[in-house]
């Protein structure tokens, strides 16, 4: 294999883990099995761009993501945080706001013990 081949899974496997999720919980969401996914992270399987599409929306980012070599997480943001929009990611805005909510509730308990 050319070592200037991109390498697709090594993306997939290093944003999953950016986003604290398992490649089952990642496989289940998209409809897929584990085993599958997990070939794709190792580069034994070619997935259709649909597939990457359907993959990408679980994990809660753009298929370009894949395809860019930069710094994946360009805002800063870290690991635990972005777990936490991982959770975000598809909930309706209804159920975002409900979220913030909690979170500023259970922040303002903390500071008042």
């Amino acid at each position: 294999m050319n070592e200037k081949c991109f390498k697709y899974g090594e993306r997939l496997r290093k944003l999953r883990k950016e986003r604290g999720l398992s490649q089952e919980e990642v496989a289940l969401r998209a409809d897929i099995t584990p085993s599958y996914y997990g070939q794709l992270e190792r580069g034994t399987a070619n997935p259709t761009v649909s597939m990457l599409e359907k993959i990408c929306a679980v994990m809660g980012f753009s298929i370009s993501n894949i395809f860019t070599e930069s710094n994946t997480n360009l805002l800063g943001i870290d690991e635990f945080s972005l777990r936490v929009l991982q959770q975000l990611y598809g909930k309706t805005d209804r159920e975002k706001e409900l979220a913030l909510s909690l979170l500023k509730t259970a922040f303002k308990l903390k500071s008042e013990d």
